[in-house]
């Protein structure tokens, strides 16, 4: 999660027919947070999003442990990011399992969600990106 990785993802979004189509129905903010791994010196961050009707109207890089302002608010550890983003494991699964965490939001109301949120994953997922090791 750098301002670097945020432009290129915007840049991916608004050139997307799949994420306009997909998400279309959402209106909203979501904001996704890396949890801190001192051991691979990993520190909180989160990236918030705000979407309404298919676009990205707003997105930024909050550096810290929050809180941060959005309807929805997921969390998980990097290595878990990695996995969600290369679709070894999906959201909902991922959150009843305790990888990801639904820290704000009502968890029905994501699940009607989830073509808007997994459409917004497709394409964070294609965003090349370096992981702590």
């Amino acid at each position: 999660m750098s301002d670097a990785w945020l432009s290129a993802f915007k840049e991916r979004l608004a050139a997307s027919e799949t994420f306009k189509k997909g998400a279309k129905s959402f209106r909203g903010s979501m904001a996704f947070a890396l949890l801190p791994e001192a051991d691979k010196g990993v520190e909180p961050r989160g990236m918030v999003l705000d979407l309404a009707d298919g676009a990205l109207r707003k997105g930024e890089i909050i550096q810290g442990p929050g809180p941060y302002e959005a309807d929805y608010v997921i969390r998980g550890t990097g290595p878990n990011w990695k996995k969600l983003l290369s679709k070894e494991i999906f959201p909902v699964p991922a959150i009843m399992g305790g990888q990801l965490q639904l820290v704000k939001g009502n968890a029905m109301g994501l699940m009607t969600q989830m073509g808007s949120l997994q459409s917004l994953l497709d394409e964070a997922g294609a965003v090349p990106t370096a992981y702590p090791a």
